[in-house]
């Protein structure tokens, strides 16, 4: 069976002979003209004439097959449209219609490399183009332009909105769940994004990205989409600009004592929140993210500096090993004494740090000066427990999918198993997401130090002027 993306090579190539060609055939044929039309042509000048052309062609012959390995529109090894040509298509189609970008993920290909080899990874790219170049053409997609983006992505351009094809791409995502191709197993993950407000390329590919990114983290919100991309980072960097904050606090409940959550959001400049997923990716990509979270902290500082209970708020550990952000929140604690001790940092990061020696000796200068730490996603993110050992924390909070699955004696023993690893390590354990009675009493059976969720206290917003605060 042969794919669009193939065809459109062949005749690529076609093209490209036929342009390179042409010249050579029309030389040819005034040469021939103009020396047939003397009236005395010799033996010696049709021989000459006829060398100089065979030179000409020959020369045309190899400049064409040089020419033509600086033109390939296909991938070598899946045969699917390069980057370049695929959205030069895109931008062609683009102009008159809306169109629907969809990117489909080999989420495990890293991992089968290292497992089973690179011949072996180059297989499974092939198939799974087959895969899903056979799935759309029963769809009766026939004429699917596909490119091989990154890694394992691969991005598909379909005409219309993508409400036209979101259950077609469930359907897929649904089909290959438990796919396996050459008896290795192949994870699929894929995100829709159409152009109706998202029209350059390199929003394009940013967008997918974060879609992908929320997807893992299961915090898709597709209504962050009606806003055009240039529109959205006016809004984000004026709601910065101007410290327009949402500060919301949800209480963590114990035995001994409370403390709070602190929670922020973005506003617009019509009042309406700005989720996390949309502006935390785009303040990261301009190099804001420190600024902003340096605002965070201040409000929570003061907070805490009004009470005597402790705040949580959420950092990126990335901030947390920046020299300047260490010396900011120094000189805070320095002008705001009584936070001290009153202030938990908490990190949730996916990838281990490389530099593990100098971010443990971070994490110490943190705790000497005052502050607290806390490390998110327990049980759930493998770099919280390597970091458990690593490092001397205050705090652990459970992955929401134990809290989910509470009442299920697995889940239950997991759960034991990693809180007695949490306090032999000298953590105070947290659980969220407790909404109910029996729940709070599995968990306080379970000897888990704090519980959080609706039952003990919703997430309350915070009568706080916050540009008195910040200025």
């Amino acid at each position: 069976m042969s794919f669009y993306t193939e065809e459109k090579e062949r005749s690529h190539h076609f093209v490209l002979a036929l342009r390179m060609g042409l010249p050579i055939f029309l030389l040819s044929g005034v040469s021939l003209f103009t020396l047939f039309s003397q009236l005395h042509t010799t033996l010696s000048s049709l021989i000459i004439l006829s060398l100089i052309l065979l030179s000409m062609a020959i020369y045309f012959i190899f400049f064409l097959i040089n020419q033509s390995s600086y033109e390939h529109i296909t991938d070598s090894v899946t045969h699917t449209f390069t980057p370049e040509y695929f959205f030069k298509l895109y931008n062609r189609w683009g102009k008159t219609q809306t169109c629907t970008l969809v990117m489909i993920t080999i989420d495990n290909l890293s991992l089968i490399n290292e497992g089973y080899g690179m011949k072996n990874g180059d297989l499974i790219l092939k198939e799974a183009v087959i895969q899903i170049n056979d799935f759309f053409a029963l769809k009766e997609i026939k004429k699917l332009p596909i490119c091989k983006y990154k890694g394992g992505s691969f991005i598909l351009l379909l005409t219309g909105e993508k409400e036209n094809y979101s259950s077609i791409i469930e359907l897929f995502c649904t089909k290959y769940q438990e796919n396996s191709i050459a008896e290795i197993e192949v994870a699929f993950s894929a995100v829709v994004l159409d152009t109706k407000f998202f029209k350059q390329q390199e929003e394009v590919i940013t967008r997918l990205y974060e879609l992908q990114y929320a997807q893992k983290d299961k915090k898709i919100e597709d209504e962050g989409d009606a806003i055009v991309p240039a529109k959205l980072e006016f809004l984000v960097l004026e709601a910065l600009e101007h410290h327009r904050y949402s500060v919301a606090t949800q209480i963590i409940c114990c035995d001994v004592a409370s403390i709070v959550e602190v929670i922020f959001k973005l506003i617009d400049d019509k009042g309406q929140l700005i989720h996390q997923s949309r502006f935390i990716p785009f303040l990261n990509r301009i190099g804001k993210i420190r600024e902003y979270e340096e605002h965070l902290l201040k409000i929570v500082i003061t907070m805490a500096s009004q009470g005597v209970v402790c705040h949580i708020i959420s950092l990126s550990a990335v901030t947390l090993r920046n020299s300047l952000f260490f010396q900011y929140a120094l000189e805070l604690l320095q002008h705001y004494p009584e936070a001290k001790n009153k202030v938990v940092l908490l990190l949730d990061e996916k990838e281990y740090c490389p530099h593990i020696e100098r971010f443990r000796e971070q994490i110490a200068q943190y705790r000497a000066v005052g502050y607290k730490i806390g490390l998110d996603r327990l049980g759930g993110n493998h770099t919280t427990l390597m970091y458990l050992k690593e490092f001397q924390v205050d705090f652990v909070r459970f992955d929401p999918l134990y809290s989910r699955h509470i009442k299920e004696e697995k889940y239950q023993n997991i759960i034991q198993g990693l809180n007695i690893t949490a306090h032999l390590c000298g953590a105070t354990t947290w659980i969220g997401m407790i909404e109910e009675d029996e729940s709070d009493k599995i968990a306080k059976k379970l000897k888990i130090n704090y519980r959080q969720g609706n039952y003990h206290g919703k997430i309350t917003p915070v009568n706080i002027i916050i540009k008195e605060v910040l200025e």
